[in-house]
């Protein structure tokens, strides 16, 4: 917390003690009364602390093969998909080229050598005595475009190795750049930061109980099914397998099949694809979001700009949660398709599928007269001249600055070798970049121009159009990253118009400084009665 809210803060952590104790009173006095009303005999007894004992979870679960035979093109698409392949054991078929022939590569101050012998893979790294150490690879999680590699350790640990490998180039290279990460630090590959149990294994894998002792500091990690199958965003279907092996040709209706709400399916995608702190390790499809963690937004760190793009590894939900798109009803699946997950259509023609007209809630986007830029398809009237498909590949073009996702959805690598598209669907703004040092897609792709150049060009097409709210919002969130004292009523200001109950909800937290100013609490605690949780949050 920056020192000029430090006695701000203290005092917002005394009222919010108050506040607790209040409440907590207001309870006992409840509860005082209940005691009055109820008979020990019709008291409920409290809910278990513990969790469901896992084999009584993994029962209801049939596993991925199960769903082949009467969902052939669903399970065909999906067992190709990075869905699929996000966790396996090592495959010669796959893995070989990977280690044979042996080669050797230096990252930083250390080296790492790989072998591939008697169908085994081996990788000989610097380990936690600070020496060589020679170990076994087991499994294999991820896969386009790169693969990571699990060792053993003791007490039931799998550890990320940081040698990792991609399978377009052929090519090993240390997945934390030129960070020269060593023994006994929290991020060295043998450290808890790169604990496959706690950091990465949930998401790899459907269903699964991490089952760590904290007495003896060792896990005993299972799971449904290894890899992200079919039930791990469909839920467990055990009992819809043996309804219709039964009842399926009866012609009723499958009373296990229940369909979910578009809500719930991007709430489903969110619990793997979100920056997010996990409560519970147990959520399954069909339960609330917020019920199973909490969500990090736009704050007082460095995970993300003031305007919402994406900073730190933020994957894609919470910029979508604060996304036009998503303000206008938009899902994961109106452009994934759920069991490749490739979008649906490539480049601009995805964009223009509802941006045409053909839907009534989008604006109408000509991406020539749009973009000022040369767009394939189109002549330079914005006529579309080439609706082919087949000949439009958006990874071959020279002139990107018509596609729709290089200035809406601008890409940045993760572990050297992973782009990822921002999927808050932000303006590119330069005077955001010339006054708070935001990026912007334009200067994103023209390096060699100044940010000045960039201004003058949006000045110069759009106008007055550019000063829209969400300028303002970020600049007042900048101001108060930056300590602005003047940020409190600005902030208030942009709060009492803004529809969005993510940015509702980031802006409560931005105020957190002044929490202890009678307006302010005012403020907190009238949105504890927000319908939305994000918001109560």
């Amino acid at each position: 917390m920056p020192r000029f809210y430090q006695k701000e803060r203290s005092k917002a952590l005394t009222l919010a003690g108050a506040v607790i104790a209040v409440l907590l009173a207001v309870w006992w006095w409840q509860q005082r009364g209940a005691e009055k009303k109820f008979t020990p005999a019709t008291v409920a007894p409290p809910a278990p602390s513990f969790l469901t004992d896992e084999r009584t979870v993994f029962a209801q679960y049939g596993g991925s093969a199960s769903c082949r035979d009467c969902h052939q093109e669903a399970f065909a698409l999906w067992e190709k998909s990075n869905h699929a392949l996000a966790e396996r054991s090592v495959q010669p078929e796959r893995d070989r080229v990977a280690f044979d022939p042996a080669r050797s590569f230096k990252h930083g101050t250390q080296a790492s050598e790989v072998l591939w012998t008697n169908d085994t893979a081996t990788v000989t790294s610097t380990g936690l005595s600070g020496q060589p150490e020679t170990h076994t690879v087991t499994r294999v999680i991820g896969n386009d475009p790169l693969r990571q590699f699990l060792v053993e350790f003791p007490g039931g640990r799998f550890q990320t190795l940081e040698a990792s490998y991609d399978p377009h180039s052929n090519q090993w290279f240390n997945v934390y750049g030129n960070e020269d990460r060593r023994p006994g630090e929290w991020g060295h590959w043998t450290g808890r930061g790169m604990n496959w149990n706690f950091m990465c294994a949930s998401c790899h894998n459907t269903r699964l109980r991490r089952n760590y002792d904290e007495t003896s500091d060792s896990y005993q990690t299972t799971m449904a099914e290894v890899s992200v199958g079919c039930e791990a965003c469909h839920g467990p279907l055990k009992a819809h397998n043996d309804w219709q092996n039964q009842f399926g040709k009866s012609g009723r209706k499958d009373p296990t099949v229940t369909k979910s709400s578009a809500a719930q399916i991007l709430q489903d995608c969110g619990s793997c694809h979100a920056r997010r702190s996990d409560l519970t390790g147990d959520f399954k499809p069909g339960d609330p979001f917020s019920d199973h963690f909490e969500l990090t937004l736009v704050d007082y760190s460095e995970r993300y700009y003031a305007d919402g793009q994406v900073r730190d590894e933020d994957y894609e939900y919470g910029s979508f949660l604060g996304s036009r798109m998503h303000q206008r009803g938009v899902i994961c699946l109106d452009c994934h398709d759920p069991h490749s997950a490739k979008t649906r259509l490539p480049g601009n023609f995805l964009c223009l599928r509802c941006h045409n007209g053909s839907d009534t809630n989008a604006p109408v986007i000509n991406p020539v007269t749009h973009s000022f830029h040369k767009v394939f398809g189109y002549d330079t009237n914005g006529v579309l001249v080439n609706n082919d498909l087949m000949s439009y590949k958006p990874k071959e073009i020279k002139e990107t600055g018509g596609e729709c996702v290089n200035c809406h959805m601008p890409q940045t690598a993760y572990m050297q070798r992973h782009w990822r598209h921002d999927h808050g669907f932000t303006i590119p703004d330069p005077v955001l970049t010339k006054k708070f040092n935001i990026p912007n897609a334009c200067n994103r792709c023209h390096q060699d121009k100044t940010v000045d150049w960039s201004v003058e060009y949006c000045d110069k097409w759009y106008g007055a159009k550019m000063n829209r709210p969400t300028r303002t919002r970020a600049e007042w969130i900048a101001r108060a990253q930056q300590n602005d004292p003047a940020a409190r009523e600005g902030l208030l200001d942009v709060l009492q118009r803004e529809d969005s109950a993510y940015w509702r909800a980031a802006l409560l937290g931005m105020l957190e400084p002044w929490a202890a100013q009678p307006e302010i609490t005012a403020v907190l605690l009238r949105s504890l009665e927000h319908t939305n949780e994000l918001v109560r949050g």
